[in-house]
């Protein structure tokens, strides 16, 4: 794999795992829209990604979680040719939550992880590639008030390359069934800001 290829699927995990970043008012009930944009080290374009990601509580202390995010680029130039980078990532996996406190949690999970990268608009010549891997992640929430929650969580996932994102969050619970976040997620190859509306049931 070229190391445009690698790096870009690093870039396609942080979308998905910024989009996911931090859960509901403790009770994991949830389906997310969200905005994030991606800043690839050495690389002088960033990713601008949509994503949709959700997670359901099956019994006190499991719950079901997956994900989609798309991004690309903007509009830039390699040897005359103007086209686009687009990413698109997928996840799909199980969690288990432990409770310190009414306040705090800390989650545990694992999942598949399914990442593209291809050239668009121009860019056809690049072509598409895909790959399947795995993530596992520990991570913690805290309510500071009912409607303030913070958390931080540890990812490590490997499709075609492997990599340690580290991820800090905060949600703002508006209603008991609507909140806005946002979150950092830092990798060793890229970073990524993102934020989402959340509507909880």
């Amino acid at each position: 794999m070229n190391r445009r290829f690698t790096v870009s699927l690093v870039a396609a995990a942080l979308l998905g795992i910024a989009g996911a970043a931090q859960a509901t008012d403790l009770n994991y009930n949830y389906v997310q829209v969200g905005y994030s944009v991606v800043d690839i080290d050495d690389f002088n374009e960033d990713i601008n990604s949509v994503g949709i990601d959700g997670s359901f509580l099956v019994t006190d202390t499991v719950y079901l979680f997956a994900g989609y995010a798309d991004g690309e680029t903007d509009r830039f130039s390699v040897f005359g040719t103007s086209g686009r980078l687009g990413l698109e990532s997928y996840t799909a996996g199980v969690g288990y939550r432990y409770e310190l406190s009414p306040q705090t949690d800390v989650n545990f999970s694992a999942a598949w992880e399914r990442q593209k990268v291809e050239g668009r608009n121009g860019f056809s010549y690049v072509g598409s590639e895909s790959e399947n891997g795995f993530s596992v992640a520990v991570g913690m929430r805290h309510l500071v008030t009912r409607q303030f929650e913070i958390g931080a969580d540890v990812t490590y996932i490997d499709v075609a390359d492997d990599d340690t994102i580290l991820t800090f969050g905060a949600l703002w619970h508006i209603t008991d069934l609507v909140a806005i976040g946002g979150s950092y997620s830092l990798g060793s190859d890229a970073d990524a800001i993102a934020g989402g509306i959340r509507f909880k049931f």
